[in-house]
């Protein structure tokens, strides 16, 4: 399984870069020269449609040549490390590298509520519990490309949103995403439209990648897709996804790894293939070598300090957050096995079939899609 390392050159970084160009925004990351092109052209509309999960690897492996996503296949870019929603969407919002808005994973420590606190959702990450006052709110507050496109502009209706049934005013299928679309391609004026979709991710973690109820529903999503651009014109669709996904065949608890649990001052955090470890000062080397003994054949492990080195999170003023997040080491997953941990409050042990925030190229490597018409 080859091992791929982001390349901020040609990532959905410089994809929001391009966006933030066509509008006028200036950005701290160079842009792609092909969407660049692309968006010369003066259409009405722009559509910039995220699919969470959907990898270059299932495109091509799992999806007919003659579909509409790879009809409309452009190339492949690299997603952000670490290659998982909380990272990436966030990047694909705002701009801005995961060192620069420190949102690195789905979890991370706050030293300001003594607690692993789930970015989204605003809640102790082991007990479940509310934490208030929003710790992301608070701390990791940023501004999005459509906020910023809507103050340059002093248009308030120049920009829309389509998101999920959990968003305010969100939408409760793909069908209705899409026919919220092609509503807001109908106004008078020019739009710019940003929808994001939870699927196949969602499918993914619970069946598989390449399984049949993944294919059934990319299909689908596929077909309304080739419906919406037949009703639709002057408009520029673009796709992409925030990270892949790659199929896990083996789930192992550090609950049950006294050698490795007995060298942790807090439990991981961040990510399960991408882990952040606090380490007792006089466990570092007992961990590394255990680590390495026991997950050395399917993790790399990077201390600190090597993770700043070779820019793993992106180019960019670091985040003040991010000296809080990240432990000593980061271990990140390049095989099939996966870390979890459970804690003391007695929650489920469920199993994912399919995960990201790997290194393995399935994770890491997303399509972009251009359409135009």
């Amino acid at each position: 399984m080859g091992i791929m390392l982001p390349d901020y050159s040609n990532s959905i970084l410089n994809l929001s870069a391009s966006i933030m160009n066509t509008y006028g925004l200036l950005s701290d990351h160079t842009s792609l020269p092909l969407v660049d092109e692309c968006l010369k052209q003066s259409k009405k509309n722009l559509i910039f449609l995220t699919l969470d999960g959907l990898g270059s690897s299932f495109l091509r492996q799992q999806m007919p040549r003659s579909c509409f996503l790879n009809e409309h296949y452009h190339s492949d870019l690299t997603s952000v490390y670490p290659c998982t929603t909380t990272a990436a969407t966030t990047t694909l919002q705002s701009g801005l590298s995961p060192a620069q808005h420190g949102w690195l994973g789905w979890n991370a420590w706050f030293m300001e509520y003594g607690a692993i606190v789930d970015l989204f959702l605003d809640r102790d990450s082991l007990s479940g519990a509310a934490i208030k006052p929003s710790p992301a709110e608070h701390y990791l507050k940023y501004k999005t490309i459509i906020d910023r496109i809507t103050e340059k502009s002093q248009q308030s209706d120049l920009c829309r949103t389509v998101m999920p049934p959990f968003a305010s005013n969100g939408v409760n299928s793909f069908e209705q995403m899409v026919e919220r679309i092609i509503t807001y391609c109908q106004e008078p004026g020019q739009r710019f439209i940003s929808a994001y979709w939870y699927e196949p991710d969602t499918l993914m973690h619970k069946y598989g990648p390449a399984s049949p109820e993944v294919i059934i529903e990319m299909t689908s999503i596929d077909n309304c897709l080739e419906k919406m651009f037949d009703q639709v014109s002057d408009s520029i669709l673009i796709i992409t996804a925030d990270h892949g996904q790659t199929a896990i065949e083996e789930e192992f608890f550090l609950d049950d790894i006294p050698e490795i649990m007995n060298c942790l001052l807090i439990p991981p955090t961040l990510e399960n293939r991408a882990a952040s470890f606090f380490i007792k000062h006089s466990c570092r080397n007992t961990f590394e070598e255990m680590f390495i003994q026991l997950f050395g054949d399917d993790h790399m492990l990077f201390e600190r300090q090597q993770v700043y080195d070779m820019g793993l999170f992106g180019p960019g003023k670091k985040h003040p957050k991010v000296d809080d997040f990240l432990g000593d080491y980061l271990a990140c997953a390049t095989g099939k096995r996966m870390m979890r941990y459970i804690g003391a409050h007695d929650r489920e042990r469920y199993f994912f079939k399919g995960h990201h925030a790997g290194l393995t190229e399935e994770e890491m490597v997303v399509p972009l899609i251009i359409a135009s018409c």
